[in-house]
C-alpha cells in the first residue's frame, strides 16, 4: 500500500490515468466493480449473534458473551437468560 501511495504522489497526471485504467481494465477482466472491493476492506470484524438475551425494566439487553459483561448481566446465572 505504502508504494501505490508513493506512485500517486509522484506520477504525472499523464501516468496516474493509465495506472487507474489499467486497474479499470484489470477489474472488468475479473468480473469485479469498484463497490466489490469497497465491500471487503469496510468491515473487518464478523457480526456475532447474542448468546444472552434478558428484559429489564420492558428493555431487552442482549450480549454475546465476548467482551466486558454488561451490568445488567452481572451477579446473574447466565444459563437462565441463553438466546434460544
Amino acid at each position: 500500500m505504502k508504494e501505490v501511495r508513493a506512485f500517486i504522489n509522484t506520477a504525472s497526471l499523464t501516468e496516474l490515468e493509465k495506472a487507474k485504467q489499467e486497474v479499470l481494465d484489470l477489474l472488468k477482466e475479473k468480473g469485479l466493480t469498484l463497490e466489490d472491493l469497497q465491500d471487503i476492506t469496510s468491515d473487518k470484524r464478523t457480526k456475532v449473534a447474542p448468546k444472552y438475551r434478558m428484559e429489564l425494566n420492558g428493555e431487552v439487553i442482549e450480549w454475546t458473551g465476548r467482551g466486558r459483561r454488561p451490568k445488567a448481566f452481572e451477579g446473574v446465572e447466565l444459563e437462565k437468560y441463553l438466546a434460544k
